[in-house]
């Protein structure tokens, strides 16, 4: 198992309101999510997902459960991420905090990863999470974006 953590911030031009809607939406998250196949609800907090990640020439799936805890809407929750009968597990916090114009989002995300993210090492794990996570609001904000524009 190795550890990795990723912190960072991301402005988001809509209100926390809006950005907790599109945080919770199934279908915008597939098309934000880099790799999601699929993702659903199952439970009033929970969702099942399937994300599907490429480095370099390797492609792996993962699918497993999502629990939303410690909800407290429109600005605050957690994400536990449990991989289907493997040991890698994430959990994300969030933050939402209203600025103007938008919304001032900060995450901290803790992993515990096993089998094949061992052998690419801590440092590159977390080089291809931020990279990820840079993807995801970037996709995010452009859909709050055209959603508010239209």
């Amino acid at each position: 198992m190795i550890p990795v953590e990723l912190k960072g911030t991301y402005i988001l031009q809509a209100p926390p309101t809006t950005v907790w809607t599109a945080l919770h939406d199934t279908e915008l998250l597939i098309r934000c999510v880099p790799g999601c196949r699929s993702i659903r609800w199952t439970a009033e907090n929970t969702l099942a997902a399937t994300i599907e990640l490429r480095v370099g020439n390797a492609r792996r799936t993962y699918s497993g459960e999502v629990r939303i805890a410690d909800r407290q809407p429109p600005t605050h929750y957690r994400l536990l991420f449990g991989e289907s009968g493997q040991p890698n597990s994430v959990t994300a916090t969030i933050e939402l905090t209203p600025q103007v114009p938008g919304t001032h989002l900060s995450y901290h995300v803790e992993a515990a990863l096993d089998g094949y993210l061992v052998r690419l090492g801590a440092p590159v794990a977390s080089l291809i999470a931020g990279r990820i996570a840079k993807r995801f609001f970037r996709h995010l904000n452009a859909a709050l974006t055209e959603e508010t524009s239209t």
